[in-house]
Formats: structure tokens, sequence, C-alpha cells
């Protein structure tokens, strides 16, 4: 949920390896538990402003958070964070292609770094976007990038835009198009994920508080007519796609929850179970079991010190 801190007050009232994301791990609802009855939180690592989660198919972790972009290492049972941007920034959406980790910046800018042992992010494009959210990678090796849902210093345009990447130079960005406008009277959104040519993205839309739609990427890239997927009474952030579930994050509920291939609600953890959630994700190996659940949690936007949010969690089945 990354916004402007000057907009909240607003806000409240109101890969495939070589070409796209890795795709979550194929997981059965009876394998996770999104339930306060059955599982319980640990705070892992320090992130300030929490925001994205992002697994590499060798199980590699990075974290985005309103200050850097984060690999997350362990030894024993001690988590560290290591920054990969040598100053700061405030990321919000994470995507990969290939061997190279791209990054939204408040700043209006797209970073990425090669995926080496001591990745370095540096800027690579000037979006253009007043609030440049919620990143994935697509189906023809392409970007599609979230404008919105709220920024200080534009008016909304809420938006998904497509970036084309040189075929030979994944560090240069040759096209950038308006995929899809949406209504700036009734969408805010936020986050986006695919699953193979299904572009699903978080909003804000009356009559529910938060929903998540879904798109169809046609053969020629451009795109179908988008259908309401769930809808939920909360703030959405962004979400993920453990095989055919969806697993979203309630920003102002403090819950996560799972849904189902249809969009209907499996289950939710309590109410306030989670400080500012801003996207939850299955676990992968080397790291953590498929069956834990990543969540980064946000807490008070633009307030780095304090223990409400600021944190990647694990939520774990209880023994």
């Amino acid at each position: 949920m990354a916004v402007r801190s000057d907009a909240l007050a607003l806000l409240l009232a109101l890969g495939l390896a070589a070409c796209e994301d890795s795709p979550d791990p194929i997981t059965s609802a009876a394998s996770l538990c999104v339930s306060s009855t059955c599982g319980s939180k640990t705070r892992l690592v320090t992130i300030p402003d929490a925001e994205n989660i992002l697994f590499t198919p060798a199980g590699r972790l990075f974290v985005s958070g309103g200050v850097n972009v984060y690999e997350i290492n362990r030894s024993g049972s001690t988590f560290t964070a290591t920054p990969l941007l040598n100053g700061s920034c405030n990321f919000t959406g994470l995507a990969l292609r290939g061997e190279v980790l791209y990054a939204n910046c408040f700043d209006g800018q797209l970073y990425a770094a090669r995926l080496s042992a001591t990745p370095r992010m540096a800027a690579i494009h000037t979006l253009g976007l007043a609030s440049p959210n919620g990143l994935a990678a697509g189906p023809d090796g392409e970007l599609y990038v979230v404008n919105g849902p709220l920024a200080s210093n534009a008016l909304p345009a809420p938006k998904i835009v497509r970036l084309k990447l040189d075929a030979s130079d994944p560090l240069k960005v040759v096209e950038q198009t308006d995929w899809l406008m949406l209504d700036a009277l009734r969408s805010q959104p936020n986050g986006v994920q695919l699953r193979g040519r299904t572009l699903y993205f978080s909003e804000s839309s009356a009559p529910e508080q938060g929903r998540i739609s879904r798109v169809a990427i046609n053969a020629d890239g451009s795109p179908g007519t988008p259908q309401v997927f769930a809808g939920f009474n909360s703030l959405p952030d962004d979400f993920s796609l453990p095989g055919e579930l969806l697993l979203a994050s309630y920003f102002s509920g403090g819950q996560i929850a799972l849904f189902d291939a249809q969009g209907a609600l499996i289950s939710a953890t309590d109410a306030g179970s989670f400080e500012s959630p801003s996207q939850a994700r299955a676990g992968q190996p080397p790291l953590f079991a498929a069956t834990d659940i990543l969540v980064t949690e946000k807490g008070l936007i633009g307030e780095h010190e304090s223990t409400n949010g600021n944190v990647l969690s694990l939520f774990r089945r209880n023994n």
C-alpha cells in the first residue's frame, strides 16, 4: 500500500524463469493454514514500510520496503536483510525476468539489478508516473506497472502500463504504453500478479472496499475485458497466486485471506492479526517450507522506526 503519507487520510476515508515471474509453488487449500485457529505469527526481520515479497526459482528471497529492496538470508534461526540500493527510495512492486530483478519506486523510476552474488539496484527508466506500485512480468517478456492508488502530487490516473524491454539488453526499456485505463472515479488500483496469460490486479472500488479483478492478455498483447474475481470489505494491497488459489492481504482489516479458483473465500485470519499487511506469499525452500506464509506488515505508512509493522513476518501452522 505505497501512498504518499499526506494522502493516507484520503485513502482510509475511502517466472517462467526466462520470461516472467516464477509462479508460486503448486499449493492446495488443505496445505495452507490461513486462520488464527490453526496458525500463529512470528516477526522475522525488520523492513521499514515492508511492501512486496518475491522468491526466485532457486529460492532466493527479496523484499521491498519504504527505503530499500533487501535480500533475506538466514543463519541458523537468525534472518538478516541486506539492502540492494546504495541510497534510499520508497520501493513498491517487484518482478523477475530471467536473472534480472525489477522494482518500482515512488521517485517515478524503474530500478533493476542482475542477480549476481551481490546484486545492486540502479535506476534504468523514468516511468513518468506519480504512483508506480504493483509490478509483474508477463508471458511475452514484458513488464506491467500499476499506477495507483493515490499520490499527493498528481490527480488520480489509475491505469496499468506495459513496458517492453530490449531483447538483447534486459536493463533497457524500449517502449512504454498505457495498456489498461481504469475509471478514476471508480478504481484505485494497487497490486498486480500474473497466472499464465491472465493478469490479476487489486483495487479499491464501490460497493466493496476492496476487490481483485482479472483480465486476459490476448495473443496480440492487448487486454481483454476486466472481470471481478473476488470482493471483500477491506482496503486491499498486493496478493499472490499459489497454485489455483489466491492469497490476499486486507490492508485496513489487518488480515490475510485465502480464496479458491472461483474467487470464493476459503478462510481468513482474525481481524487485526497483522499490522497493515501489504502482501502474503507461500514460502519456498530452502529458506521456508511451501506450507509457510510470508507476510509483509507495513504498519503506519511513512513511519519507519517502530515495531508497528515495519517487518517481514512468518505465519506458520501450529505444531
